[in-house]
């Protein structure tokens, strides 16, 4: 599978995400801070999941 393949989020895990409260306050906040529409605070939130380090480099940084 391809990058792009593995990458993209279908309509039904969209709307599965943006049922999380943390997920809509984030939204929201991006909004009001920053000054976007909705649809890029959305887009911005994906790009954080995206990018978002697995939880056992916590340990890394703890001993640092």
């Amino acid at each position: 599978m391809s990058r792009t393949e593995s990458t993209k989020i279908g309509l039904h895990d969209r709307q599965r995400i943006f049922s999380s409260p943390v997920a809509l306050a984030f939204v929201r906040i991006v909004v009001a801070r920053r000054g976007v529409s909705e649809a890029k605070a959305r887009q911005i939130y994906f790009d954080y999941l995206n990018r978002a380090q697995p939880a056992d480099n916590c340990r890394q940084r703890e001993s640092a």
